[in-house]
């Protein structure tokens, strides 16, 4: 689930592949300022998909010249990132 704020969106419960699609597309919809914070503290479990999520903001910030700011991110998507080969992209948001 997400919640928008203006330039604030809250992210809760789990981010796994049953959810990240609708997510996204909630996310394409909204009007992101140009500096918007993404708060994870309420998130309660990932996947591998949450790193889809954040790749795909990523992208819809470059095309909508806007910037997030992620805050909270869930420890273990480091261990994530790194399984997949990411971890560069990945520590660059903390």
């Amino acid at each position: 689930m997400i919640v928008f704020d203006k330039n604030q969106w809250q992210l809760s419960g789990d981010l796994t592949i049953e959810k990240i699609p609708g997510i996204i597309d909630l996310i394409t919809k909204q009007k992101a300022e140009k500096k918007t914070t993404i708060d994870f503290s309420k998130v309660t479990a990932i996947d591998t998909s949450t790193l889809s999520l954040i790749f795909e903001l990523q992208r819809q910030a470059k095309k909508t010249q806007s910037h997030f700011i992620f805050k909270n991110l869930p420890k273990n998507l480091n261990s994530l990132a790194k399984l997949y080969g990411v971890e560069d992209l990945v520590s660059s948001l903390h």
